[in-house]
């Protein structure tokens, strides 16, 4: 299947994921970090914000369809598939996000629950992009 079909769907699951990482399991103790609305508001904040999210979901899952396609030739798992996709995925992860909320969690101590959420949300949206992107590009 062509890389960009690929991300696209991989976009699509990375937006799933983060909604239920978001809205299902990092719900308690997060209240501290959001600004207060009324139901007004919410309503009026919501639709915008999901557009932006699912557009940058979008743009992640081609970005990540594209250097998986480029790089997959250097990956420890060999030709393909699932696993090599979710490789590519972690490795990405660890480089990026996970030093980075770790060495932010060193300093800002008084975000590390925020710091924590992020590490595990990424990982989960990048193992099912790349899992998606692994199945689906040949």
């Amino acid at each position: 299947m062509n890389w960009i079909v690929a991300g696209l769907i991989a976009g699509v699951g990375a937006f799933f994921a983060d909604f239920v990482m978001w809205g299902k399991v990092f719900t308690k103790g997060m209240d501290a970090f959001s600004t207060p609305m009324s139901p007004e508001q919410r309503k009026t904040f919501m639709g915008p914000a999901m557009i932006k999210a699912a557009a940058l979901a979008l743009v992640f899952g081609l970005l990540l369809a594209c250097s998986y396609q480029r790089l997959k030739g250097g990956l420890w798992v060999q030709g393909g598939g699932p696993l090599a996709g979710m490789e590519f995925a972690t490795l990405l992860w660890l480089c990026t996000i996970a030093l980075s909320t770790v060495g932010s969690g060193v300093w800002y101590d008084k975000v590390r629950p925020l710091l924590k959420a992020t590490f595990w949300s990424w990982l989960v949206r990048l193992n099912i992009a790349g899992l998606i992107i692994g199945l689906l590009v040949k």
